[in-house]
Order: C-alpha cells, then sequence, then structure tokens
C-alpha cells in the first residue's frame, strides 16, 4: 500500500529523516516507533502530503506522491489534539469532511451514522463537542476520518492524551476497529508496549533513521 523510497528530508544541515526505505502492506497495522526527534512524525506528514521530502519518493497504492497535495492524497489524519471543533455537535465534526463531496443529504446522514457506530458512538449524534470525554472526543476525531474512507488512516500519537486506563482500552478498541474496516492504519508512538499491543509491525527509528 505504501513504499517509501530512499525518502530523506533535510532542514539546512540537520537531516531529519536520512535514506528511509520501507513498505506498507495493503491492510497491515503499522508503527513507527521511537523517541522523540527521531523523525518519526516527519516520515508520516509527508506520506499525508503536509511536508515534502527532500529526496527520494513515496508511492500510495503505486502512485508517486510526488506534487500531491494532502486533501488529493487517499489518506486520512487523526492529531494528537484530536483537531475537534468546539462549536459543532458530534455528528456536524463527522460530516464535516463530507461536504465538500455534495452528497444528498440522506447519504451523507447514513454515512456519518455508520461512521458513529463504528466508533461505538451511535446515538450520540446531538451531544455537543464540549460535553465529551477524552475518550469520547478520540473516537469523534477517529469517526471524522474514517467516513472519509481512506486507504491509509494516519495516527499521530492519538493515545498520549488519555490516562492509563483509558489508553489501554482505547489501544484494544484501535486494533478492534481496524481489523473491522480492514484499511491500513499507521500510527506514530514512543511507547513500546502501546506499539507491540496493536501492531502487525513495527519499524524502530532512532535519529533519522530506520534501525529495525
Amino acid at each position: 500500500m505504501i513504499e517509501i523510497r530512499n525518502v530523506t528530508r533535510s532542514y539546512g544541515t540537520f537531516k531529519a529523516l536520512d535514506d528511509a526505505v520501507l513498505t506498507i502492506r495493503e491492510g497491515e497495522f503499522f508503527s513507527l516507533l521511537g523517541p522523540s526527534g527521531c523523525g518519526k512524525t516527519t516520515l508520516l506528514r509527508m506520506i499525508a502530503g503536509f511536508d515534502n521530502p527532500t529526496s527520494g519518493s513515496i508511492l500510495i497504492d503505486g502512485q508517486p506522491m510526488t506534487g500531491i497535495p494532502a486533501n488529493r492524497r487517499p489518506t486520512n489524519m487523526v492529531f494528537q489534539s484530536y483537531a475537534i471543533f468546539p462549536h459543532l455537535n458530534v455528528e456536524q465534526n463527522v460530516a464535516y469532511g463530507l461536504k465538500r463531496m455534495k452528497l444528498e443529504a440522506a447519504e451523507e446522514k447514513r454515512r456519518v451514522e455508520e461512521a458513529l457506530a463504528m466508533v461505538s458512538l451511535a446515538g450520540l449524534g446531538k451531544r455537543g463537542a464540549t460535553e465529551l470525554s477524552g475518550g469520547q472526543r478520540q473516537r469523534v476525531a477517529l469517526a471524522r476520518a474514517l467516513v472519509m474512507r481512506p486507504k491509509v488512516l494516519l495516527l499521530d500519537e492519538p493515545l498520549s492524551a488519555l490516562d492509563k486506563k483509558l489508553r489501554e482500552q482505547m489501544q484494544i478498541e484501535l486494533r478492534r476497529l481496524q481489523q473491522a474496516v480492514g484499511i491500513t492504519f499507521i500510527l506514530v508512538t514512543h511507547d513500546q508496549s502501546e506499539a507491540l499491543a496493536m501492531s502487525d509491525r513495527i519499524a524502530v527509528m532512532f535519529g533519522g533513521r530506520i534501525a529495525q
């Protein structure tokens, strides 16, 4: 599903990512594991299209991504902060990305309800964003990404803001969700136990390189 071919990202003389080579399979739960500053988020942002390689190339589903902006890629991203719109309710948050697709109202509603059911939030569509717990906000962010039916879901330390018990519960939920929808998940984490609990495979990163 994803090919990273000799990708380097330099900022002046500093190499945030150094000659990364990686293949991620279709339907795989793949984690990028390493300490802060090792290059894992840099790589995730380049897959998403928020940043560009200095050299090398990225292919998604066989298509080169050079020059393809983030909103035209078959990916969607869940951020560490969730980025929930506080002035919108749950279903409005989830439907936000669908608006530019100009779907019929009934189809939009069906897809929103389907996405909320996937993340165990059925029936909470009218709830205000400010009334949600941390775990519920995380689920809304996931539903908003999944409703777009991406080929690849990118997760940037999505559980780090949760307490230990909820984080462990959400690890199980994320793994269950990934197996249910069958799309490729790429997780960035510095937590080794989290990566081991959820992943099919893990790339260990250190100093801008894929070490193992």
